[in-house]
């Protein structure tokens, strides 16, 4: 309108003026409708699974796929409660800002203040800019990276704009020990050092047949059906191997009854023994499992991984190690109860218990029994029990 009238009026300044803001105007709508084509965001931590204490970084990776450069780009990542930007970090370039964030704030929009990183850059045409970004981790869990805001501008700041996106990375974050596992525990595992000769077991995943029944065979081991078929009681048969069975079981609560028992520290610490267990147990070849007096989720009774040597039962070890919450929900006596029926004499049981209660003892006791050997640790004490390793 201001174009048509100073060409009315012959005004030829004017007549500049009104074709410079249309200019601009145009620029501004095609770089709005341009600016996010071929933008992409990826991001990933390394490792993705770690435990308590190592380094992680968090790589952010901005690819731009169109001819045109992005010539401001500002970036900022937002961290989940429990993992924190390293202060002062070495590689920070310009614009780098990485600040503090109370855990019950919430960040803005365009907030200076975030609890993360923020950072500036420019970024060619088909090329892509990769940032790495030092977290330190204060607990273990599941951490994902909450968003990551991009806002792409043009050289002078008058077009900008953002868009959030939902990052896939995903931290797992596994117990470490807080406190140092004594020399004279590790000596009565049974996966310790020295190490015990080798012996020969019996993969209860593999097959190998059937033989005739024998007096003093289980009566868990009968193969029923070729009972029926042959006439005559049949026992099963598995392959033989050299790695034997070993659950870990992890009393959360320090007595009985359980919900007069909750302390979180203390079930911190006993968390930890349990994935130092699960580390020296899964590096010397044994089949491990996991039993713990609390649930991953609700209403579905304990905490239970049974020993395996299928692909991957690791990862979900440490992972059930790394979500479990740190409050009993139930006593151990009648998990650890529930469990004994499917333990054997191959078997080994590693009990931790901060303070094992009447009822968790005879369970103990009533494993012994039948065979099964049970060690017992103690977080709180190490010296023979009451309450250490023995």
């Amino acid at each position: 309108m201001v174009g048509v009238i100073a060409a009315a009026a012959g005004r030829t300044t004017v007549l500049l003026w009104g074709m410079a803001v249309a200019g601009v105007a145009a620029a501004t709508a095609w770089w709005t409708r341009a600016a996010w084509r071929g933008v992409r965001v990826e991001s990933s931590f390394a490792p993705h699974r770690a435990f308590l204490g190592e380094p992680v970084v968090l790589t952010v990776r901005l690819v731009n796929d169109k001819p045109v450069p992005l010539p401001l780009v500002n970036l900022g990542v937002w961290l989940p409660p429990g993992l924190f930007p390293v202060q002062g970090a070495e590689g920070a370039g310009a614009g780098y800002r990485g600040m503090w964030l109370p855990e019950d704030q919430e960040p803005g929009e365009v907030s200076a203040a975030i609890r993360g990183y923020r950072r500036r850059l420019s970024v060619a045409g088909r090329s892509e800019a990769v940032l790495e970004l030092p977290v330190r981790v204060t607990r273990r869990g599941e951490f994902p990276v909450e968003r990551i805001e991009v806002e792409l501008s043009d050289p002078f700041g008058l077009a900008p704009v953002r868009r959030p996106f939902r990052p896939q990375a995903d931290l797992l974050v596994m117990p470490d020990p807080r406190i140092a596992v004594p020399a004279g525990v590790r000596a009565t595992l049974p996966f310790g050092a020295p190490a015990r000769a080798a012996r020969m077991f019996e993969e209860r995943e593999r097959f190998a047949g059937v033989r005739p029944y024998e007096p003093g065979d289980p009566m868990g081991r009968i193969h029923w059906r070729a009972t029926a078929h042959a006439g005559d009681l049949q026992t099963k048969l598995f392959e033989p191997t050299r790695s034997a069975d070993v659950l870990i079981a992890l009393d959360l609560a320090v007595g009985e009854p359980f919900w007069d028992s909750v302390y979180p520290q203390i079930a911190e610490d006993t968390i930890a023994w349990g994935a130092f267990l699960a580390r020296e147990a899964v590096s010397t070849g044994w089949r491990v499992g996991l039993a713990a007096n609390t649930h991953l989720t609700r209403y579905r009774g304990a905490l239970r991984v049974p020993p395996s040597s299928a692909r991957g039962h690791e990862a979900m070890l440490f992972a059930a190690l790394a979500r479990m919450p740190n409050e009993p929900t139930a006593d151990m006596a009648p998990v650890l109860h529930d469990l004994g029926r499917a333990l054997g004499p191959q078997a080994t049981v590693v009990l931790v218990s901060p303070r094992p209660g009447p009822a968790l003892r005879h369970e103990v006791v009533r494993l012994r029994r039948r065979g099964t050997q049970v060690v017992e640790l103690s977080p709180l004490r190490v010296t023979p029990w009451e309450g250490g390793a023995r």
